[in-house]
């Protein structure tokens, strides 16, 4: 599946910010990866959290490893998978500049690589995109996988991060009390319902208050592949009502940015993360509301 860059459709009061641009739009298929594996301006990330070995072991030949669990996030934070302080600077180190090509997957399909994506977009990377249906779609197609690579810097990055594409509590709070905004909760209908337990001990369970839920499990379909676009768009819109900003919250901010990822090719463009999410809001020294 690709997607031209000219197919989303801005829903009439949208806010028009382009994100950056790539040749096949920021759905990257199976066979456009696969005829550009070795261009010399192609950069291929794995995005991974958790155990790193098993993305390491087995992924895409002459990708490099992007751990949400290690450099990808600020590891002096007291929150888990912030951003990490030094974006410009290491992203530089896996090669990357301005006009780098940088596509990214995970082996679960679609979980993680859209938060790795989002961090690029901040850096204000030019050509960024995601492979649809992740490692799954290409070893399905019959590629091959070897170990990982290693990076070996290089990169110039001159834009300056954007950290308005993120928000926190604070953020939230205008938020819930804008009519033409929305918080939407990427967990799973039973977290955001507090009948299922939360990963991380000692935070509530709930939701924030006025937030609406959209699991991240339902942006793809059976066979693992992002909705067509129409379909993403409803699916949106049913929670979202006739907001025209976003704000996109998880566990810990990373599969905020699946919802997020998204919504963007819906036709959305004021989309906001909240980085520190139900990790954040739900810890009770925090004395936040919890629905």
């Amino acid at each position: 599946m690709t997607f031209d860059q000219d197919s989303p459709t801005d829903t009439s009061g949208k806010t028009d910010t382009a994100y950056p641009a790539f040749p096949t739009g920021p759905v990257v298929s199976v066979e456009w990866l696969a005829s550009h594996l070795n261009d010399d301006n192609v950069v291929v990330l794995c995005a991974s959290m958790g155990d790193p070995e098993p993305s390491r072991a087995s992924g895409i030949p002459g990708a490099f490893l992007a751990d949400l669990d290690a450099d990808f996030s600020d590891q002096s934070a007291s929150l888990p998978h912030t951003v990490p302080a030094n974006l410009k600077t290491l992203l530089q180190g896996y090669g990357i500049s301005d006009d780098t090509t940088v596509v990214v997957y995970d082996r679960h399909g679609l979980m993680v690589a859209p938060r790795v994506w989002w961090l690029l977009r901040m850096a204000g990377v030019g050509s960024i995109g995601i492979l649809d249906g992740g490692l799954p779609a290409w070893t399905a197609a019959g590629h091959e996988t070897a170990t990982l690579s290693e990076p070996s810097g290089g990169g110039v990055i001159t834009t300056e991060t954007d950290l308005d594409m993120l928000v926190g509590m604070e953020g939230v709070e205008k938020a819930l009390a804008r009519s033409n905004k929305v918080v939407v909760d990427a967990r799973s209908s039973g977290r955001f319902a507090g009948v299922s337990p939360e990963p991380r001990a000692g935070l509530e369970r709930g939701h924030i208050p006025g937030s609406v839920n959209l699991p991240f499990t339902e942006i793809v379909d059976d066979q693992g592949f992002l909705r067509p676009v129409p379909e993403l768009k409803k699916a949106v819109e049913d929670v979202a009502g006739d907001a025209t900003t976003l704000v996109f919250s998880c566990g810990s901010g990373v599969t905020a940015c699946v919802d997020a990822y998204a919504a963007i090719i819906a036709g959305y463009r004021d989309v906001v993360i909240y980085d520190g999410s139900w990790t954040e809001w739900g810890n009770p020294a925090n004395q936040k509301p919890i629905g």
